[in-house]
Protein backbone atom coordinates (compact mmCIF):
# COMPACT_ATOMS: atom_id res chain seq x y z
CA UNK A 1 0.00 0.00 0.00
CA UNK A 2 1.57 3.36 -0.98
CA UNK A 3 1.49 5.57 2.20
CA UNK A 4 2.90 8.79 0.44
CA UNK A 5 4.05 10.15 -2.37
CA UNK A 6 6.01 12.81 -3.45
CA UNK A 7 6.49 14.50 -7.07
CA UNK A 8 9.22 16.99 -8.24
CA UNK A 9 9.32 18.45 -11.82
CA UNK A 10 13.18 19.80 -12.15
CA UNK A 11 14.22 22.33 -15.35
CA UNK A 12 18.02 22.18 -15.85
CA UNK A 13 20.45 23.02 -18.05
CA UNK A 14 24.55 24.16 -18.50
CA UNK A 15 23.34 27.17 -19.34
CA UNK A 16 19.70 27.64 -17.66
CA UNK A 17 19.50 30.68 -15.97
CA UNK A 18 16.04 30.67 -13.42
CA UNK A 19 16.66 33.82 -12.33
CA UNK A 20 15.77 34.86 -15.85
CA UNK A 21 11.64 33.35 -15.54
CA UNK A 22 9.80 34.67 -13.11
CA UNK A 23 7.81 31.42 -12.04
CA UNK A 24 6.64 29.87 -8.47
CA UNK A 25 9.79 28.11 -8.16
CA UNK A 26 10.23 25.81 -4.87
CA UNK A 27 13.81 26.29 -5.06
CA UNK A 28 16.50 27.11 -7.71
CA UNK A 29 19.79 28.32 -8.58
CA UNK A 30 21.61 30.05 -11.65
CA UNK A 31 25.12 28.54 -12.88
CA UNK A 32 28.25 29.32 -10.98
CA UNK A 33 26.19 28.84 -6.87
CA UNK A 34 28.66 27.59 -4.97
CA UNK A 35 26.93 24.10 -4.04
CA UNK A 36 26.44 23.20 -0.32
CA UNK A 37 26.00 19.67 -0.16
CA UNK A 38 27.21 16.60 -2.56
CA UNK A 39 29.71 16.35 -5.39
CA UNK A 40 29.52 20.14 -5.80
CA UNK A 41 29.88 20.82 -1.74
CA UNK A 42 31.93 24.33 -2.10
CA UNK A 43 32.23 24.46 -5.64
CA UNK A 44 30.94 26.32 -8.58
CA UNK A 45 27.66 24.03 -9.68
CA UNK A 46 28.01 23.94 -13.85
CA UNK A 47 24.26 24.30 -14.25
CA UNK A 48 21.14 26.28 -13.29
CA UNK A 49 17.99 24.18 -11.84
CA UNK A 50 14.62 24.76 -10.92
CA UNK A 51 12.49 22.45 -8.84
CA UNK A 52 8.88 22.86 -8.66
CA UNK A 53 7.53 20.33 -5.75
CA UNK A 54 3.81 19.44 -4.97
CA UNK A 55 3.37 19.88 -1.26
CA UNK A 56 2.66 16.50 0.12
CA UNK A 57 -0.62 17.55 1.32
CA UNK A 58 -2.11 17.92 -2.14
CA UNK A 59 -4.45 15.15 -3.77
CA UNK A 60 -3.53 14.31 -7.39
CA UNK A 61 -0.19 15.20 -7.60
CA UNK A 62 0.34 14.39 -11.44
CA UNK A 63 -2.49 16.78 -12.22
CA UNK A 64 -1.52 19.58 -9.97
CA UNK A 65 1.85 19.41 -11.97
CA UNK A 66 0.62 20.61 -15.69
CA UNK A 67 -1.30 23.48 -14.14
CA UNK A 68 1.79 24.72 -12.01
CA UNK A 69 4.34 24.16 -14.89
CA UNK A 70 3.10 24.16 -18.26
CA UNK A 71 2.73 27.93 -18.84
CA UNK A 72 6.44 28.69 -17.35
CA UNK A 73 7.79 25.85 -20.30
CA UNK A 74 8.71 27.68 -23.28
CA UNK A 75 10.00 30.55 -21.42
CA UNK A 76 12.31 28.07 -19.31
CA UNK A 77 13.62 26.80 -22.20
CA UNK A 78 14.30 30.15 -23.80
CA UNK A 79 16.23 30.65 -20.79
CA UNK A 80 18.61 27.71 -21.34
CA UNK A 81 16.95 24.62 -19.83
CA UNK A 82 18.28 21.78 -21.71
CA UNK A 83 16.21 18.65 -19.78
CA UNK A 84 13.02 18.24 -17.93
CA UNK A 85 12.63 15.62 -15.09
CA UNK A 86 9.49 14.30 -13.00
CA UNK A 87 10.69 12.54 -10.16
CA UNK A 88 8.24 11.06 -8.60
CA UNK A 89 9.08 8.88 -4.96
CA UNK A 90 6.38 6.49 -3.14
CA UNK A 91 6.77 5.67 0.08
CA UNK A 92 5.20 2.17 0.88
CA UNK A 93 4.12 -0.56 3.64
CA UNK A 94 4.41 -3.98 2.48
CA UNK A 95 4.00 -3.68 -2.03
CA UNK A 96 4.51 -0.55 -4.00
CA UNK A 97 2.23 -1.52 -6.83
CA UNK A 98 1.94 2.03 -8.77
CA UNK A 99 0.15 2.60 -12.02
CA UNK A 100 -1.23 6.10 -14.08
CA UNK A 101 -4.33 6.56 -15.40
CA UNK A 102 -5.05 7.51 -19.20
CA UNK A 103 -4.85 10.56 -18.26
CA UNK A 104 -2.04 10.81 -16.29
CA UNK A 105 0.09 9.46 -18.80
CA UNK A 106 -1.67 12.08 -21.27
CA UNK A 107 -0.35 14.92 -18.85
CA UNK A 108 3.11 13.36 -17.99
CA UNK A 109 3.96 13.00 -22.04
CA UNK A 110 2.76 16.75 -22.52
CA UNK A 111 4.92 18.21 -20.02
CA UNK A 112 7.61 16.51 -22.39
CA UNK A 113 10.10 14.67 -19.57
CA UNK A 114 11.65 11.94 -17.86
CA UNK A 115 10.39 10.31 -15.22
CA UNK A 116 12.64 8.43 -12.96
CA UNK A 117 10.43 6.71 -9.76
CA UNK A 118 11.70 5.25 -6.87
CA UNK A 119 9.94 3.23 -4.34
CA UNK A 120 10.82 3.45 -0.84
CA UNK A 121 9.78 1.02 2.04
CA UNK A 122 8.17 3.11 5.23
CA UNK A 123 10.83 1.93 7.92
CA UNK A 124 8.98 2.05 11.22
CA UNK A 125 11.12 0.11 13.79
CA UNK A 126 9.08 -2.27 16.25
CA UNK A 127 5.96 -2.14 14.50
CA UNK A 128 5.35 -5.82 14.84
CA UNK A 129 7.03 -6.42 18.05
CA UNK A 130 5.46 -8.03 20.49
CA UNK A 131 6.03 -8.36 23.97
CA UNK A 132 7.57 -11.95 25.02
CA UNK A 133 4.95 -13.51 27.21
CA UNK A 134 6.77 -14.96 30.85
Amino acid sequence: MITREQATFTAQGDNFFPSEVAAPYSTAHDPGVIGQWGRYKGKAVPYGAADFSVPEEVEGKIPHLPRLVMPFLDVMRTAGEEEFRLHITYHYEDQCSIGFSKDEVRMITDLGCDVPIDCRRDEQPNKHLQATPR
